[in-house]
């Protein structure tokens, strides 16, 4: 039996227009993605401990980042991904992390930033094209704005 765990991860974005976070006239909104040296950029999150809520997981992820997740508590979609390599099976649980102006991640357009934290990962404001590969992010973005319901489970037609 192959390994399996749960990943919650936490989708913050930023707007093109902040006095109008869900107006898409401008483009997609830029998401943060967070990466170690050398490991594909992801969504920033956190595995799921034995016995802990998801959104106490995501409340990790958050203050990680030095962020707060939003006053209302959303699931906007679940991937599951099968074992590749080494990686194990994951059923990842995207929850909505809100959006920000960009001033508070520290991150600017088109480049990276170290982690302000005593860590070893990197941040990059991510545009829509660089989330083309990225179904669940993507779906989930999409919820976030209001443009499809949340909680959208399934990849290409296909229900898990």
């Amino acid at each position: 039996m192959s390994r399996r765990e749960v990943r919650v991860n936490v989708l913050v974005w930023r707007p093109r227009d902040p006095s109008a976070p869900a107006d898409l006239s401008y483009g997609w909104p830029r998401v943060l993605q967070v990466r170690s040296t050398g490991t594909p950029w992801q969504l920033p999150g956190v595995v799921l401990r034995a016995g802990e809520g998801i959104m106490s997981a995501a409340g990790r992820a958050a203050y990680a980042l030095g962020l707060e997740l939003p006053t209302v508590h959303r699931a906007l979609t679940l991937d599951q991904r099968p074992a590749a390599g080494n990686a194990p099976e994951q059923l990842v649980i995207i929850v909505d992390g809100g959006w920000t102006d960009g001033d508070d991640v520290h991150v600017t357009d088109h480049s990276t930033s170290p982690c302000p934290h005593d860590c070893q990962h990197e941040r990059r404001w991510a545009s829509a094209g660089d989330l083309a590969d990225e179904i669940g992010t993507t779906t989930a973005l999409s919820a976030a704005l209001g443009k499809t319901p949340a909680f959208v489970v399934g990849r290409g037609g296909e229900m898990a």
